[in-house]
């Protein structure tokens, strides 16, 4: 396929960039079988996750359908599940339905941190003392992401300064590694695979034991079924793109369906969009936004190998 390569801007960011991540939350989970219980409801594996490490993956209902993508870092016994606000509630209440039978406590935390995303340079990455490492405590959690350009994820309690809101700039970023979204509009309606979760170290664990939509995930894999894949694409009309907007491809004189908005974000005025489309999707097809038809679209080049 021939794709156009469009350069992520990301050098227009000042080094010392830092805002606020108003779009997440944060879940604690805690207790004698917090990793047992966890890794029972989610696609990656928990359990074998170092002291100090991150992971992404997907919470899913017995179908394969995700409610939520997260990721989660994990400090001695604790989880720390960061994932978008308004995907938390119904993640919240399917792991808090089961949880009742383990010894378990599952904690919304999001009223106790300010969530910041920043470059290395940031005074609050220089303050906290952090090196392209991660750090957790009882009053902060950093975790270090390096695609598409090294960053971090703090989320802090007693924030000493206003910072600006930096969430349309983070999910560009994410768009930009190939780091997919589930929000409410979109929650139970693919399965990990359709937005490339296979593709993202760790993020889908074949080997590990049984957790929720298990089954339909492995099928997934080993039955070669999925007809859908997590695009990015790009334009420069900047406009209100909606998570959930219809995409629409051009066959002959007619325009059809293709697929759907996940998240869509603003960088340096461009338009960054995560959508899932059809795998086979013919090259150089004419995309666009169903409800904003002059808004057409470049499918962009993925960071990652696209395997199953």
């Amino acid at each position: 396929m021939t794709i156009a390569t469009i350069p992520a801007r990301i050098e227009l960011l000042p080094q010392d960039w830092d805002a606020e991540l108003t779009h997440l939350s944060l879940l604690h989970i805690s207790g004698e079988e917090a990793c047992k219980y966890v890794q029972g409801q989610v696609t990656c594996n928990v359990e074998t996750l170092a002291n100090g490490a991150y992971t992404f993956g997907a919470h899913c209902d017995f179908k394969g359908k995700m409610w939520s993508i997260f990721l989660v870092a994990k400090q001695h016994d604790e989880l720390f599940m960061f994932m978008h606000r308004s995907a938390v509630e119904k993640s919240l209440a399917e792991l808090k339905k089961y949880g009742v039978f383990s010894k378990v406590t599952i904690t919304d935390m999001t009223d106790e941190y300010t969530f910041v995303g920043a470059l290395p340079q940031a005074h609050i990455v220089q303050t906290m003392g952090l090196n392209v490492d991660n750090q957790i405590d009882a009053d902060s959690i950093a975790i270090y992401l390096p695609h598409p350009v090294g960053r971090y994820l703090i989320a802090k309690r007693n924030l000493a300064h206003e910072l600006s809101s930096g969430s349309h700039v983070w999910e560009a970023l994410n768009i930009q590694a190939g780091i997919a979204s589930v929000q409410s509009v979109t929650a139970g309606e693919y399965v990990p695979q359709m937005v490339n979760l296979q593709a993202i170290d760790g993020a889908i664990d074949f080997q590990k034991g049984c957790y929720m939509g298990q089954e339909v995930v492995a099928r997934t894999k080993y039955l070669g079924k999925n007809k859908r894949a997590g695009a990015i694409l790009y334009t420069q009309t900047v406009t209100n793109i909606p998570v959930g907007a219809i995409i629409e491809q051009q066959l002959g004189e007619n325009w059809r369906r293709a697929g759907q908005v996940l998240t869509s974000a603003s960088l340096a005025e461009e338009n960054w969009i995560f959508a899932v489309l059809p795998n086979d999707i013919e090259a150089g097809i004419p995309l666009r936004i169903k409800e904003q038809p002059d808004v057409l679209l470049q499918m962009q080049e993925l960071p990652y190998d696209l395997i199953e």
